[in-house]
């Protein structure tokens, strides 16, 4: 640091300043003026100087790394001395906390259980500590007839666990009935002592005296062996079980299937008196008995699945059904019927395919992957379907009244729709907003189930009661009953947009006075549907809602603006000659 305290140092400057600046110009002179040539032996000085040089500035290098690398090996040796000492204390601490090693491979035979089983009781006033390891048992104490006076706890450890281990290796619990014979051993008990209760007895205890080691055993241990020894009892309890059956009927010429739940009551068996034996075997090892033979109680198992159980789990969630003609009378055109017949047939053939739905929780569902592309070629009969802004004849038509009948149900049992669309017409088989339309390739009816158990949906026709010509859908949910939980569904007042202004086409190839009707009015709406959830009645949350748009669709038609020709004077038709007739065994009979 430089400083600025007395003046003889600024004069010290300022000469030393006045020196540079004089060498400077010195040097600028001279360096104007020519070079001196050097002599060899300058020359030879001078690159001498500069190896040295070099050669002092490569030393300071090396120096200075190897100062770099003392220190990074102090470090790292340090950092070692540390782990070290580390994992020295932790041996240590883990030592004084065993209390014994397992002579045989597999089992834990001197350690207490943390859950379960016979839990070890103390030996005499407070051994709940471990008492040092240096600590001097009496003269003449005996562990389990295992010698351990005049030991330090620590010698009578090791000894101790050489003596315990004849005493787990002689477990032979035999249990012996009609229905089985088998043998437990010190593994299938989970068999062993606390080592440290009794070493904690020995050294309070008097010179002389016998200190009693008791044997537990580990419940989960036991359990497991004791549920495969019961598997081999005869005669188990079985559970009840629920299929699925139908019934066949007619409706018109077409035979139907209406599935049903079928159940099965489950049947009492018998069972291995678990407790029973675990209460034997505890009593037994308490008193020091090892090996002992008993036949232990069988008792009535109860099915685990009951007709009860089964019945929650497919309780009816919800339904919903639509009618539609399938017939005609007298006085139905030929035309009409035709168009009924194919929309019965495609109904038909759809209810087939979704008689009954299975889904698990999780699971989703594709009405058009279910059904496969509706072609002629595949069973699907021609009948009218919603095309834009009219009606056209498709393979399939119909086939949307099935997929909102699904719909309606599934909404009012709550289930999850992750897809559908409305038809752009309004359906005269359910109300405003509530339909569903599919058309294959391009509009799918999707959904999934959002419950935690299995739900079912059974789809079937049924004939109307009031009338002989119209058929129902039912789509029936069924699930795991929802105790105190209710679904209502409901919709907005629909907006409505009246279709008053017809649009009219002239074709010039069609006389005046021509007039043809090609496209009916529809009224437009739009109405917004919603499911609400309630619970116990109360506290109404709404999970599900849509707005359907149907669009105006005004009245269409035709006029012809071709000018009427004006009729010329018509020709007297020549006289047409009588053909004659071939005679027939009716033109004989009587009355012809």
């Amino acid at each position: 640091m430089y400083t600025r305290k007395n003046v003889p140092e600024k004069a010290t400057s300022k000469t030393a300043s006045a020196k540079r600046s004089a060498d400077s110009a010195a040097a600028r002179s001279s360096s104007s003026a020519p070079a001196a040539e050097l002599t060899e032996e300058e020359k030879a000085r001078r690159a001498a100087a500069r190896k040295r040089a070099a050669a002092r500035r490569k030393e300071k290098e090396r120096q200075r790394q190897k100062r770099i690398f003392m220190v990074a090996a102090g470090m790292f040796l340090t950092a070692m001395v540390v782990l070290v000492w580390a994992v020295v204390l932790m041996v240590k601490r883990n030592r004084s906390e065993v209390t014994a090693v397992d002579a045989s491979p597999g089992a834990s035979a001197y350690t207490a259980p943390t859950q379960g089983g016979s839990e070890p009781t103390s030996q005499s006033g407070d051994p709940s500590s471990v008492p040092p390891a240096s600590t001097v048992i009496a003269h003449g104490v005996t562990v389990n007839g295992v010698a351990v006076g005049d030991m330090t706890v620590d010698q009578a450890r090791s000894a101790l666990v050489q003596g315990l281990e004849n005493d787990l290796n002689s477990v032979a619990i035999t249990l012996n009935s009609e229905y089985f014979n088998a043998t437990l051993n010190r593994n299938d008990i989970g068999a062993f002592f606390d080592v440290d209760a009794a070493l904690a007895t020995a050294a309070v205890s008097g010179s002389g005296a016998q200190v009693k080691a008791t044997m537990f055993y580990d419940e989960e241990t036991l359990m497991e062996a004791l549920t495969a020894l019961n598997e081999k009892v005869p005669g188990h309890a079985t559970n009840a079980t629920m299929s699925i059956a139908y019934d066949s009927y007619t409706v018109g010429k077409t035979t139907y299937q209406k599935p049903k739940f079928v159940y099965t009551e489950g049947v009492n068996g018998m069972q291995l008196d678990t407790a029973a034996v675990a209460s034997q075997i505890e009593n037994a090892l308490q008193t020091g008995t090892y090996q002992l033979s008993f036949a232990p109680n069988v008792t009535v198992s109860e099915p685990a699945v009951t007709v009860e159980s089964l019945k929650k789990a497919t309780t009816k969630l919800s339904s919903f059904h639509t009618l539609y003609y399938f017939t005609g009378t007298s006085s139905t055109d030929k035309e009409t019927l035709a168009v009924r017949e194919g929309r019965d047939a495609n109904i038909s053939k759809g209810v087939g395919i979704m008689n009954v739905i299975t889904l698990k929780p999780g699971e989703s569902f594709s009405f058009n992957k279910k059904t496969g592309d509706r072609t002629e070629k595949k069973g699907w009969a021609m009948a009218p379907a919603i095309y834009g802004k009219d009606h056209r004849p498709e393979p399939g038509g119909g086939i949307c009244q099935v997929s909102t009948t699904m719909y309606n149900a599934l909404l009012r049992a709550g289930v999850e729709i992750t897809y559908h669309r409305p038809h752009t017409i309004p359906s005269d088989y359910v109300d405003l907003g509530w339909d569903a339309t599919v058309d294959y390739g391009h509009i799918d009816f999707k959904f999934k189930n959002n419950k935690k158990n299995t739900i079912y949906l059974f789809v079937y026709i049924t004939k109307n009661k009031d009338s002989s010509r119209k058929k129902e859908i039912h789509v029936d949910v069924y699930g795991m009953e929802e105790p105190g939980i209710t679904y209502k569904a409901y919709a907005d007042v629909p907006i409505e947009d009246k279709a008053v202004n017809p649009e009219i086409k002239y074709d010039k190839k069609q006389y005046e006075g021509y007039q043809e009707k090609t496209r009916n009015a529809h009224d437009g709406y739009v109405v917004t549907t919603y499911v609400d959830m309630y619970t116990n009645k109360a506290n109404p949350q709404t999970i599900y809602s849509y707005t359907a748009t149907y669009d105006k669709i005004e009245e269409q038609w035709i006029y012809g603006t071709k000018p009427t020709p004006t009729p010329g004077p018509t020709k007297t038709p020549k006289p047409t000659k009588t053909p004659k007739t071939t005679p027939t065994a009716e033109s004989y009979e009587p009355g012809y």
